[in-house]
């Protein structure tokens, strides 16, 4: 198969070669038009860069290539069978065709086509190949056809040195690359076989041997080019080179860029080595590793001092003159218009040495000055400047550092100002909103003024987590975990108006928001599963897909195992409903059979204790045992015990060993008022019921005849019949209520609605003061207590042995997400791992060992 040059088509014929020739076209041909590849690849050069198209194409295409202008006319065969050279005959007509080659005469295609074939003779000559002559014979006439062209140059008027010398450059660049191809041959056979046999034939030593400086043709010719004739007048190149780039930098725009930047990139051509292999569009030839040494060394350097003290004196005097905000503008100006330039002129190589250098004497060298400034910015908020200093600072290393210092604080002190005197009836809301305010605001600032950069990114979440968490005067622990709990609270509850789903669910990613930053996570679980409590049991969920959103949300944060709890609470509420559906068949089916007893129509709700933040009052805790003493003797009201011990004996024979425990404290009932004018309906709980029964045959009762009759004393019992008293039900003539008081049933109650419900007794008062009794509740303790156990056993198992130090930082790290525990703590739950024989001291210092 024919190919797209005339060497190709020789080297690829294992038999024979084809000798082409062309219908003649009108005019003259350059050595290029007779060198040239098909059509389609006819505007490449070697070198990746693109030239006219050109004159002639090869007849024989492959297959979808478009017609040339030009066809073939005859094909004559050739002979590739070795013959007998005289090598000086041949060579006086072969060395003046390197010269109209270097030159880029015309020459005419069949011509081109002889001058191929001598060479192929003379490297394949019998009886010993000449290709090591031909190469020294070609060398030296390129040598010598440079040197004609270095003296040609000297003679230049030095104020066009520059224009000369790029068209001496790129004829003869040209020309190299023609000539490279007329002795194709002589490169794949002599100079490559040469540069691998030498090596091949001490191959054990070939580490410590360097490659025979026996380079292919076009190879040559450059470096001939560049030791003979640019490195002569390399001084005067490269002075003008930065007096052209000098004076654009200053607006006086050379009249001629391309030529400048033909000059400065021929550095890098002159190191170019593979002139076979044509580039693919849009790839940048083959090329050694130290093709830009040449170049670095003669112009880079020299430009890169030139560019240092010309930026260095610039950056002085601007900083005397302008204003810091005016600065920082007229910097990125300039590393702009440097930039452009860079590309504009130079390899791309240099672009980010040029940028980097301009940085570190406009920026890094003056740093200090910026800031200087930062802490004023930021207070005042100028977001603009603000913007142009974290761009001026962001390539400097560690550039960034007081600014991060500086936003950081800012934060924090805005956010502290905001969060602290909180006063009145909606301090969890004011709370929240002030927190989200801060965060919206900053958060915007980091997105608009500092790009979504990671450092401020994380000043930003430091600074809200000491907002968060600080602690008021006098307290010993943070109030946001009750707060955020109560505001979440306030959302789910049914009383909430005038919150669409998309709105709610938009507070309660919010809320997520601030308790993402909260450290006590498990404070925030003990209040929100409380009031998630009181909201199933009361049936006062704004909705039970709002509810499951939160929880999902709570999940996404923290994990499956912090709401493990809530989602069985979930479960237990569905599992009741269909427990009571059942029941209330059943108390159906066995009325025939009891005629005489009256069962009230119930609703059991049967709660995990191991998952409920439930206490019943007649149980003695920590927290409530007055309370258990008080409701101790307690008698359930007459009505209720029929439908109760029904229920029990009803749910034990179907959950046989489970045992049951009441919580009257939290159970509710209706109790309808037929001695008024109209049939009120009051809702109350169990101990108010059984209060208000004992007046079914009585007007006038005293308290303590009333404890008697239905269990209850001391400050229990006044706060019970003090929520009778609060609306109305009953009356007493004593202000304050004792044990010897007369309670008497009012016989001419009002009351707004027909159906009200009683408040509970408050054991304590709701105050945000409960928050420091929580936390150091026993069962906070142990929770934390468990949580850092099992942190520690898992960490031991999974690493077997460990220190202490590490063992620490692994606890530190597992225990975040729910409470940030100290150090002591940590310690101790190590002793009483190693008590329990989980873990064991090694016999190094300070190491733990996991006991199987």
């Amino acid at each position: 198969m024919l190919r797209s040059s005339p060497f190709v088509n020789l080297l690829s014929s294992p038999a024979s070669f084809l000798i082409l020739k062309l219908k003649p076209v009108s005019g003259s041909h350059s050595a290029a038009t007779l060198a040239s590849d098909t059509q389609n690849t006819s505007n490449r050069t070697t070198f990746g860069r693109r030239r006219a198209p050109v004159s002639i194409d090869l007849g024989v295409q492959e297959p979808g290539a478009k017609k040339g202008r030009l066809t073939f006319t005859e094909a004559v065969m050739y002979s590739l069978k070795p013959k007998v050279v005289d090598f000086d005959t041949v060579w006086v007509q072969l060395r003046p065709a390197i010269i109209d080659i270097l030159n880029l005469k015309p020459m005419s295609n069949v011509h081109w086509h002889h001058k191929f074939s001598d060479v192929y003779d003379i490297c394949v000559s019998i009886p010993t190949p000449l290709s090591e002559r031909l190469y020294g014979e070609v060398k030296a006439c390129i040598m010598q056809h440079v040197k004609e062209k270095r003296q040609q140059i000297n003679e230049v008027d030095p104020d066009r040195l520059i224009q000369e010398y790029n068209k001496m450059w790129e004829v003869f660049h040209e020309g190299a690359i023609f000539i490279h191809r007329l002795f194709g041959y002589l490169n794949k056979q002599f100079v490559k076989q040469k540069r691998c046999t030498d090596l091949d034939n001490f191959a054990q030593y070939a580490a410590f041997l360097q490659i025979p400086d026996v380079k292919e043709i076009g190879c040559l010719a450059l470096e001939i080019w560049k030791e003979e004739l640019v490195k002569g007048i390399l001084p005067q190149l490269v002075q003008f080179l930065l007096v052209s780039i000098d004076s654009d930098r200053k607006g006086n725009f050379p009249q001629e860029a391309n030529v400048v930047s033909s000059v400065i990139n021929s550095f890098v051509k002159m190191e170019e080595t593979d002139f076979d292999v044509v580039p693919e569009t849009g790839t940048k030839p083959k090329a050694r590793e130290s093709i830009t040494a040449f170049y670095v060394e003669s112009i880079e350097k020299p430009l890169l001092l030139d560019t240092e003290t010309y930026y260095s004196t610039l950056a002085q005097r601007m900083l005397s003159e302008l204003s810091c905000s005016q600065y920082m503008e007229q910097v990125i100006v300039l590393l702009e218009q440097e930039e452009l330039r860079a590309k504009k002129y130079l390899h791309e190589s240099s672009v980010s040495k040029i940028i980097s250098l301009c940085q570190r004497v406009m920026i890094k060298a003056h740093k200090d000055k910026l800031h200087s400034v930062c802490h004023a910015l930021i207070t005042n908020e100028e977001n603009k400047d603000l913007r142009n200093m974290y761009r001026l600072l962001k390539p400097i290393q560690a550039g960034l550092s007081v600014m991060v210092k500086e936003f950081e604080e800012y934060v924090k002190k805005k956010g502290l100002e905001a969060v602290s005197g909180l006063t009145g009836e909606n301090v969890p809301q004011q709370f929240v909103e002030n927190v989200l305010k801060v965060y919206n605001k900053f958060n915007d600032m980091k997105t608009v003024v500092f790009m979504e950069d990671g450092e401020f990114s994380s000043g930003l979440d430091k600074a809200l987590q000491g907002v968060v968490n600080s602690k008021e005067f006098g307290q010993t622990v943070p109030k946001a975990s009750e707060r955020l709990a109560r505001y979440t609270d306030s959302l789910l509850k049914k009383s909430t108006k005038g919150l669409s789903e998309s709105d709610l669910e938009t507070k309660l990613g919010n809320a997520i928001v601030i308790f993402r930053y909260i450290e006590d996570k498990d404070i925030f679980q003990k209040f929100y599963s409380k009031m998630l409590a009181n909201r199933l049991i009361a049936s006062t969920s704004v909705s039970m897909d709002a509810e499951e959103v939160m929880i999902n949300k709570l999940k996404q944060a923290c994990g499956y195992e912090f709401t493990s709890k809530l989602s069985r609470m979930f479960t237990d509420i569905g599992l009741s409903q269909e427990l009571s559906s059942t029941f209330d068949k059943h108390i159906a089916e066995i009325k025939s059979s009891r005629p005489g007893t009256k069962f009230v129509p119930t609703q059991a709700l049967v709660l995990q204790a191991g998952s409920w933040p439930l206490n019943a009052p007649q149980l003695s805790t920590n927290t409530n045992q007055q309370t258990a003493q008080d409701v101790a003797d307690f008698h359930l009201p007459y009505v209720l015990l029929p439908v109760i011990q029904e229920f029990e004996t009803f749910y034990t024979g179907k959950h046989n060993g489970r045992k049951l425990t009441w919580l009257y404290n939290m159970s509710q009932g209706d109790v309808r008022l037929t001695y008024l004018d109209k049939q009120y309906v009051a809702q109350m709980y169990v101990y108010q019921m059984a209060a208000v029964l004992c007046f079914e045959r009585r007007d006038a009762i005293s308290v303590k005849d009333i404890g008697e009759e239905i269990g209850v004393s001391g400050d229990y019992l006044l706060k019970t019949l003090r929520t009778i008293l609060d609306v109305s039900i009953l009356t007493c003539d004593d202000q304050a209520l004792t044990t010897d008081s007369i309670v008497r049933l009012n016989m001419s109650m009002t009351a707004r609605r027909m159906k009200f419900r009683l408040q509970a007794p408050q054991v304590n008062k709701v105050v945000e003061k409960e928050q420091e009794s929580v936390a150091n509740t026993f069962q906070v303790t142990q929770d934390r207590k468990y949580y850092m156990e099992c942190a520690i056993v898992r960490i031991m198992k999974t690493r077997k042995v460990l220190k202490h130090n590490a063992l620490v930082t692994e606890i530190m790290d597992q225990t975040k997400g729910r409470f940030t525990p100290d150090v002591p703590f940590i310690k101790k739950s190590i002793e009483d791992l190693i008590e329990k024989m989980y873990i064991q001291r090694t016999d190094q210092n300070d190491e733990y060992q996991y006991l199987a």
